[in-house]
């Protein structure tokens, strides 16, 4: 299915901010091995903002601050991502309801990010320190690059230290970006936007079918061991696969990549509500609203 190139900024409007994260995490790469860390980080944030760096084989999620301050984690994950295709993931946290947290997500480039990052990063006027006798104590930045190195690794521990009023302005600045962009991007349901990113997906498979959604193997074994359908890429058409594959095993030397047909998205998309709720300590309430009606064309 030939399509084209997604514009530069992307809104999903007033979606249910974990089940959109997990669904990034198996629809658009295979990211599994990070959804738990990054799903827990989204619940944890006690700001409204996270960010979501995603590059070839990995992505990371993490408050939004720390991608402005240069020992924050997203901000060095950014900075080493040389990906062509990386993207950047924007949430905002309006409102949470029974556990849940509802909000705006902007999808754009990571070199869109990269630049706003430049603009706006935040610089330490000091280092808390704590040494091992319990001992605290503070020092300026010039202070703490003249110590030795000996000398910083007898703490206990240490954190860079920002200016409040820097903070303050540094949300205000964010919070208006965010609406800015807001207004510029091109509005999607949220399904539509993660099957475009699967039709992505899909094309990089040794043996693509572009009338089926590309899953990882951890997700194809899930769905395996609920009873769902699953099929393995081969060349000329897929091959189902009967549910024993999910405990005799689904590891080829080739053909490892896997799919569902659009009928079988309502299976997937009960695995993400059961496996967003478990690993965000939700108490799940089955909606029938919530699973994704197939676009005509896939």
């Amino acid at each position: 299915m030939k399509q084209e190139p997604l514009p530069q900024i992307h809104l999903v409007h007033d979606t249910d901010l974990g089940i959109f994260a997990y669904e990034l995490h198996i629809l658009a790469g295979d990211f599994l091995r990070e959804s738990e860390f990054n799903l827990r980080s989204l619940a944890a944030n006690t700001g409204p903002d996270s960010i979501a760096v995603m590059g070839k084989k990995h992505i990371w999620l993490a408050d939004a601050l720390s991608a402005y301050y240069p020992t924050g984690e997203l901000y060095r994950m950014a900075a080493m991502t040389e990906y062509p295709g990386a993207r950047a993931f924007l949430f905002h946290t309006e409102r949470k309801e029974g556990g849940r947290l509802y909000g705006d997500v902007l999808m754009t480039d990571l070199d869109t990010l990269r630049q706003d990052i430049e603009r706006n990063t935040l610089y330490p006027y000091g280092v808390s320190m704590e040494y091992q006798d319990g001992t605290k104590a503070e020092a300026g930045i010039e202070k703490w690059e003249s110590m030795e190195l000996c000398e910083k690794d007898a703490l206990k521990t240490w954190r860079y230290l920002y200016a409040p009023e820097q903070v303050t302005e540094w949300q205000y600045r964010y919070s208006k970006r965010f609406s800015q962009w807001k207004e510029q991007a091109f509005s999607y349901m949220p399904q539509d936007l993660e099957e475009r990113l699967n039709v992505e997906y899909m094309e990089a498979a040794q043996n693509p079918d572009m009338d089926m959604y590309r899953i990882p193997l951890g997700t194809a074994k899930q769905m395996l061991l609920d009873g769902g359908s699953v099929y393995r890429l081969f060349p000329g058409e897929p091959e189902k696969l009967p549910p024993i594959a999910a405990v005799t095993g689904l590891w080829y030397d080739n053909y490892r990549e896997f799919a569902v047909r659009p009928e079988d998205l309502g299976a997937v998309d009960r695995l993400v509500r059961r496996e967003t709720d478990q690993v965000m300590g939700i108490r799940s309430q089955h909606d029938k609203s919530q699973e994704r009606r197939p676009s005509p064309e896939r």
